[in-house]
């Protein structure tokens, strides 16, 4: 509060400093030319104090007078630089009033490039302002369904447009209409001659904006044989290392009309996902033997789980009179369970993301058991040794478990041959 009391009267013996100057330099007897000089000093003097002390004190005062109230939306302008950007419009204020002193032949170049200097700021000030409200906006749920971040780039290319016009119709001196009238003859040229700048420019700010791609980042874009090390990204391509090291272009517009997948995501995430399936023999899945449960019940990681299954199953089975009936262990789901506890046990593996062992849909080539997990080293070389080293122990251990790979036969009998004849049939 005392800030702002400090604020007021300083603004105010400012004001009341210049009135009492302009009335010295009225009755000091000075020359017009002179007089026309003083007047000019005194305005520029005044002008720099004035925005000096706005911009010294009004962002002290706006800080804590938004922190105590209630609103957020107030935080948000403040954030966004929306009151400090309003400061900016006093020296060409300050410069319009200069000129009016000005008798000069160029005054009116020197007014127009004040116009356009006063036009610029606006322009800031209401990018600000959207911003701003963009910001608001996104801290309400509904943003998360109906995000208006395109309508705000709209507009600011909308805004960029007009001001572009303005400032063009400034400095010829010619109403804008006259201006769109003899652009809208000349776009058709344009668009022909410079349509891949255009869009190149439209695809960069794009980019840019929704922070799709960066340099450094690894993107990988099949269409354009683009699988690499982003190099650089200018007005017309982007330059891609490929891990071959030769390098690839893909025009800038394509990264915006097509798709392309950007990995930075997962080197900035905990873990490298791992998700590759071993398709079983279906002919080698069976119940569990009573020899095959003392086995398995041997290891640390089934004994628990084997115990606690067959109290559950003696439970379930009690009443039941024919095997048909009854559930009892496989060796395929016994198998599952221990790659599952064998993965949270591999410290290879990111155990605190999503990580299972399941079946998919059964086919032709055997019942496929899928590993999904995450690695928890995301260097490429390293990501491939774990993933080899977990399908090495799975080929090696499924014959502990009664289980075997499929695999076509091409002698002409075996598996294909039988798959074949049903087929025929």
């Amino acid at each position: 509060m005392k800030e702002s009391v400090r604020l007021q009267e300083m603004m105010r013996d400012s004001v009341s400093l210049w009135h009492r100057m302009t009335d010295v330099v009225h009755i000091s007897g000075l020359t017009a030319p002179e007089t026309t000089a003083v007047k000019i000093v005194i305005t520029i003097a005044v002008a720099g104090l004035f925005y000096f002390i706005v911009r010294r004190w009004l962002s002290v005062v706006l800080k804590k007078i938004v922190g105590k109230t209630k609103n957020t939306w107030d935080d948000v302008l403040f954030e966004q630089g929306f009151f400090r950007k309003l400061s900016a419009l006093i020296p060409p204020l300050a410069a319009y009033v200069v000129l009016s002193f000005l008798d000069w032949k160029i005054k009116g170049v020197l007014l127009r490039l004040v116009d356009i200097w006063l036009v610029i700021i606006v322009l800031f000030i209401v990018f600000a302002l959207l911003n701003a409200v963009n910001k608001i906006y996104e801290s309400y749920p509904i943003s998360r369904n109906r995000p208006i971040t395109f309508f705000i780039q709209l507009i600011k290319v909308f805004l960029y447009t007009v001001v572009v016009i303005t400032i063009v119709s400034i400095l010829v001196n010619k109403s804008p209409e006259h201006l769109i009238v003899g652009l809208s003859a000349f776009a058709a040229v344009l668009l022909l001659i410079f349509k891949d700048s255009i869009l190149g420019f439209v695809a960069g700010i794009q980019l840019t904006a929704n922070k799709m791609i960066r340099i450094g980042d690894w993107i990988q874009m099949d269409k354009n044989n683009a699988n690499g090390t982003v190099l650089e990204i200018n007005l017309y391509t982007v330059k891609v290392q490929n891990w071959d090291m030769t390098i690839s272009t893909i025009p800038t517009y394509q990264l915006v009309s097509d798709s392309f997948t950007n990995w930075q995501g997962m080197r900035d995430s905990d873990g490298r996902r791992i998700m590759r399936s071993v398709n079983i023999d279906m002919h080698s899945v069976h119940f569990l033997s009573h020899e095959e449960i003392a086995k398995f019940t041997s290891s640390e990681f089934l004994k628990e789980y084997i115990d606690q299954m067959l109290d559950k199953l003696g439970n379930i089975n009690k009443d039941k009179m024919t095997v048909l009936d009854e559930r009892k262990l496989t060796n395929i789901g016994i198998f599952r369970y221990y790659m599952d506890a064998w993965l949270e046990a591999n410290p290879d593996i990111n155990v605190n993301m999503t990580h299972m062992v399941r079946q998919l849909q059964p086919g032709p080539t055997g019942m496929p058991i899928q590993i999904y997990c995450f690695s928890a080293n995301k260097e490429w070389v390293s990501y491939e040794k774990i993933q080899a080293d977990i399908f090495d122990h799975i080929m090696a251990v499924l014959p502990e478990f009664g289980l075997s790979v499929f695999e076509f036969d091409y002698t002409g009998g075996g598996e294909v041959a039988e798959w074949e004849s049903k087929e025929t049939k």
